[in-house]
């Protein structure tokens, strides 16, 4: 037996999207700036592989991603 406890960011999304005044300026109806993100964070005493994996960790580790973008959208 192993202590399993562990503490995950599994995902997370923040964003901005420009005031209406600014875009309007642009000839823009809207646009919004964002990153995003999953397993981002892992905090575990755990140091052999994934907790979440179970077994014997044998398998691809679960993987870190990371997105940014911009969303636009034209009068």
């Amino acid at each position: 037996m192993r202590n399993g406890t562990f503490l995950r960011l599994k995902q997370v999304e923040l964003g901005y999207t420009l005031p209406q005044r600014i875009t309007e300026k642009l000839n823009m109806s809207s646009l919004r700036f964002y990153v995003s993100g999953s397993n981002l964070f892992l905090l575990s005493k755990f140091k052999l592989w994934d907790v979440e994996m179970a077994g014997e960790g044998l398998g691809y580790p679960i993987q870190r991603v990371l997105n940014v973008g911009v969303n636009l959208s034209f009068n």
